[in-house]
């Protein structure tokens, strides 16, 4: 093994003249002045010095480096030059970049490495665009490729991935243009608004009226039995949808009326509680039931794994496309209900804190430094009135009393 560790190269600070630290068998880390650090073979072929630039740290791990060193001292102990080699691939590259695949290839090298968002946007131009128009002249992909694109993720009820995607369409083909490869770009002539919906309103509250539609409607939602209880679970609890996506069966006492959720499952990474209302109890020993050997409160399609994160979105999306003569649905979307429960507690005259801690929210300022109470016996008796109110609403009440307040 080499004379380079990564706490080793870490610490390697940029001079005011490039330099080299050796590794093994030529590979070496040359720190440059402005910082950067770059992975070099260097040997000798047929008598003559050469170098092969193998790739940026920390981009390239020295794991990774080292595989790649391997591969290129291969090639020189074949007789071929790894230097020359690239060359010749750069070559195939550029030819290739009048396909939609060689394209999306160099865009993503170009673009996306290093952007923190790279991971998600590869995936979509993997999983949504390549396998669709790939093989493609660029200049045979028209606006209508783009939108049966888009439209494909969209009927299967994820239109927030459908903006996403339709944003690396005009990144792919705004690539295409700056390089003069093509004039015009193509997914730069749809319009999401019109092709994929507008993104709905954020402050969308549902009323007494609407929670007891909402009720009737899941029953009749295109998805499985457990899927149409998560709906309700989400309304009661004031959790959030991920959440109870990723729930197992470990992590539910309904003994004590608790779910644990992990801080690994939670968005701000802290660990919660959420006391389960008698109606919320009730509804997971439906679920535990349903689950069978499943180690997850909402199993998907192979036991083993909980359900999809977009399998809730995409039930919504086609009972709100069936629905069409429910203006309650409009703009609907699963997060609009935890925005419900926590303006009618509110409106009922509970503390915002213990509001917040349901909702695991972090407490900003100085209360949150300050108040680090969990209001455990609070939080359990506000739930189990709010699940009382809905049950009310749900039996056809028009106004119900819950805390201090009578609500319509």
């Amino acid at each position: 093994m080499g004379a380079l560790t990564d706490t080793r190269i870490r610490n390697l600070k940029p001079r005011e003249k490039a330099y080299q630290v050796a590794d093994d068998h030529g590979l070496v880390l040359e720190v440059r002045p402005v910082g950067q650090k770059a992975w070099l073979y260097r040997y000798r072929l047929y008598g003559k010095q050469e170098k092969f630039s193998i790739g940026s740290y920390p981009a390239l791990s020295l794991a990774e480096a080292r595989r790649a060193h391997l591969d290129a001292r291969k090639l020189v102990m074949a007789g071929r030059s790894p230097a020359q080699s690239k060359q010749a691939e750069r070559l195939r590259l550029s030819d290739d970049l009048q396909i939609v695949r060689g394209l999306a290839k160099a865009y993503i090298e170009d673009h996306l490495t290093g952007l923190a968002s790279a991971k998600n946007a590869t995936a979509w131009i993997e999983k949504h665009i390549l396998p669709h128009i790939g093989g493609k002249f660029l200049h045979e992909v028209s606006p209508a490729d783009c939108i049966a694109i888009v439209e494909r993720i969209k009927r299967r009820g994820a239109p927030a991935v459908a903006r996403k995607v339709l944003e690396q369409l005009r990144g792919i083909f705004g690539y295409a243009v700056d390089r003069h490869l093509i004039t015009l770009n193509p997914a730069a002539q749809v319009r999401a608004a019109k092709i994929i919906g507008t993104k709905g309103s954020r402050d969308r509250v549902l009323n007494a009226a609407e929670i007891k539609q909402l009720f009737e409607a899941v029953e009749s939602f295109p998805t499985s039995p457990s899927n149409r209880i998560a709906y309700k679970l989400i309304l009661l609890t004031l959790c959030r949808k991920g959440e109870l996506v990723k729930a197992a069966w470990e992590h539910v006492d309904l003994e004590r009326g608790e779910w644990r959720i992990p801080s690994k499952n939670a968005k701000n990474r802290n660990e919660h509680i959420v006391y389960l209302s008698r109606q919320a109890i009730g509804l997971f020993h439906e679920l535990r039931e349903l689950a069978g050997a499943s180690p997850w409160v909402l199993p998907g399609q192979d036991p083993l794994k909980p359900i999809t994160h977009t399998t809730l979105n995409q039930a919504l999306y086609v009972a709100r496309r069936r629905g069409e003569k429910q203006p309650w649905m409009e703009n609907m979307h699963i997060h609009d209900m935890r925005r419900t429960a926590s303006t009618h507690l509110n409106e009922a005259g509970f503390s915002s804190d213990v509001i917040e801690k349901a909702l695991n929210h972090t407490i900003e300022g100085v209360r949150g430094v300050y108040n680090r109470a969990q209001y455990a016996s609070q939080r359990r008796d506000m739930l189990q009135q709010w699940a009382d109110m809905v049950e009310q609403w749900v039996k056809g009440a028009d106004v119900v009393t819950i805390g201090k307040a009578k609500i319509a």
